[in-house]
């Protein structure tokens, strides 16, 4: 993911250094963009004296590397986390407390809330284009090679936040989360979780790092229809209560270039023009702090149910 930053960023004209403990790799990135490599922020960031500056390191660093920067640097306007923004909803709140303090614009890269296959499906819940949501159900499947898994944590989140804060757009309230799980060395690589709020509306993801292939699907069954998202086609699908089971049902298809570019380069160029345009505005990215620290809380969640296996309690709180 670093790669892919500052690739665009450099695209954007907005790229003044890569630090990367392999000084190998700032070398090689660095070159690739005619930037300047260094062997660790600290030393990015006092040379260049950046507004923003990228985490795209192992999961397990983030909140770490978050909070140094907001402590350390007084001219830091921006800080972009990649997903998720910490391993734990406490190092999560500690990097929170921080950021709000010093009025520092964070944004955490859940980059399928910028997917605009995503956005238009949640207008269309929000415009009653299918009735009230009764079930939605995730499919997010890909396969992650076991040496890489423990610098991505466990597939909670790793992939979940993704999935959980679309949830946490479409529906809120108190809820009860059941997950199970299995393992790969001891880390969460694949899981099933289904949440039921109060409300009756039920979310069921499927989340796997041992998938031959890759799916991103959703399917949102309302009281007057449905929607199904292809998110890496960007296509969905309107079907209507009132239709015969045979009709193909009404089919919007963004104008995009497509399936590897859409999911793997524009919502993270989305993701990063939204971060470049608070920077300079001071406004709250489309995934604010608290968005992720929503998320975090789903997947602390997952955990313990998926360990314990008992169902939880959670409440997700009306977004503003």
């Amino acid at each position: 993911m670093g790669r892919i930053h500052a690739r665009i960023l450099s695209d954007l004209g907005a790229l003044v250094g890569v630090a990367d403990t392999d000084h190998a790799t700032a070398q090689q990135v660095a070159k690739e963009h005619n930037t300047i490599p260094f062997n660790d922020f600290e030393s990015m960031i006092d040379e260049t004296k950046p507004d923003g500056v990228v985490i795209a390191t192992p999961t397990s660093t983030h909140a770490n590397i978050a909070r140094t920067i907001a402590t350390k640097y007084e001219d830091i306007k921006g800080i972009l986390i990649e997903k998720p923004l910490a391993s734990t909803l406490e190092d999560g709140k500690k990097v929170a407390e921080i950021v709000k303090k010093r009025g520092i614009v964070t944004l955490v890269s859940h980059s399928e809330i910028y997917n605009p296959i995503v956005g238009r499906a949640l207008s269309l819940i929000k415009t009653d284009a299918i009735g009230s949501p009764q079930t939605v159900i995730y499919d997010r499947r890909g396969f992650v090679q076991p040496e890489r898994i423990p610098s991505l944590g466990d597939v909670f989140e790793d992939l979940g936040v993704h999935d959980f804060d679309i949830m946490a757009r479409i529906s809120n309230g108190p809820a009860k989360l059941y997950a199970q799980s299995d393992t790969v060395g001891g880390i969460h690589n694949s899981g099933e979780i289904m949440v039921k709020f109060v409300s009756g509306t039920k979310h069921i993801f499927h989340l796997s790092r041992q998938y031959a292939g890759r799916r991103r699907y959703m399917d949102v069954s309302g009281s007057k229809g449905a929607l199904v998202l292809d998110l890496f086609g960007q296509i969905i699908k309107v079907q209507h209560l009132d239709q015969a089971p045979v009709a193909k049902g009404d089919t919007i298809q963004l104008p995009e270039r497509g399936a590897t570019i859409k999911v793997y380069g524009e919502p993270v160029r989305e993701v990063l023009n939204d971060f470049l345009r608070c920077i300079k505005t001071g406004e709250t990215p489309r995934v604010s702090i608290d968005d992720a620290l929503c998320a975090l809380e789903i997947v602390e969640a997952s955990r313990k149910s998926a360990e314990s296996g008992d169902v939880v309690d959670i409440e997700i709180k009306p977004r503003r």
